[in-house]
């Protein structure tokens, strides 16, 4: 059975080269299909989808499939759900967290992606794709649903952990330990904007990238809230 491989990038464009160094062998190489998850805007094609695609056409990956809503913000479903079952590897990007909440964590296209990831297909997330990945996603506060850290149900590829992006360059710690006291989880993953942690089989591998830092949050009192930082060796 072929290993679930997890790639959650912090943010920023600095990690893409070193990921798809991973990312695409994992994904078939040249061969792969790569179905990239976007929010969408206006200007997607011209503005974000050229932040994606240098480091997989280094690798001559020319197959690669945008899913994004139409300009009214809907869906389409069926398109939606016909590519990840063809793709050999999924993309998730970044951008307003509650938008990419709506558009892929809720049903069905959150059991599709399930579903390709317990069949081997390599699952990665930058920014907010990276919080759309554990059981819980974290909104962050500005844009949230309520207007503060709001908690919602995520894809649910890694269990029993919290997952914070920016941490470092946006000061997530306070938030995070404090997601972790309302929700009774024991353990975060805080992840900086230059670099990528690896996942295999829901187990931390490594640190992909340079300049900055994973960290691993433990929770010792509930009560307390009173949190424990583990800088993860490179």
């Amino acid at each position: 059975m072929a290993k679930r491989l997890l790639f959650l990038l912090g943010g920023g464009e600095i990690a893409y080269e070193a990921v798809a160094d991973v990312f695409i062998p994992a994904a078939d190489g040249a061969a792969a299909i790569i179905a990239l998850l976007m929010q969408g805007s206006p200007e997607w094609q011209t503005r974000f989808l050229p932040r994606y695609l240098p480091a997989w056409q280094r690798h001559d990956v020319g197959d690669v499939r945008p899913v994004v809503p139409a300009a009214d913000g809907k869906l389409d479903i069926e398109a939606a759900l016909a590519t990840l079952r063809a793709a050999t590897g999924i993309f998730i990007g970044g951008g307003h967290t509650a938008t990419y909440h709506r558009l892929f964590a809720t049903e069905p296209v959150r059991t599709a992606i399930r579903e390709r990831y317990a069949a081997g297909v390599p699952v990665a997330g930058i920014s907010a794709g990276a919080l759309l990945l554990p059981a819980i996603t974290l909104l962050s506060p500005g844009e949230s649903y309520g207007g503060g850290l709001e908690i919602v149900p995520g894809l649910g590829l890694l269990p029993d952990t919290l997952v914070g992006v920016h941490f470092t360059e946006w000061g997530r710690q306070p938030d995070l330990c404090r997601a972790m006291q309302q929700t009774r989880t024991t353990a975060a993953w805080g992840l900086d904007e230059p670099v990528c942690a690896l996942f295999t089989d829901e187990r931390y591998t490594r640190t992909i990238g340079r300049d900055g830092h994973v960290y691993h949050i433990s929770m010792g009192n509930f009560e307390t809230g009173a949190c424990t930082i583990t800088l993860m060796a490179e």
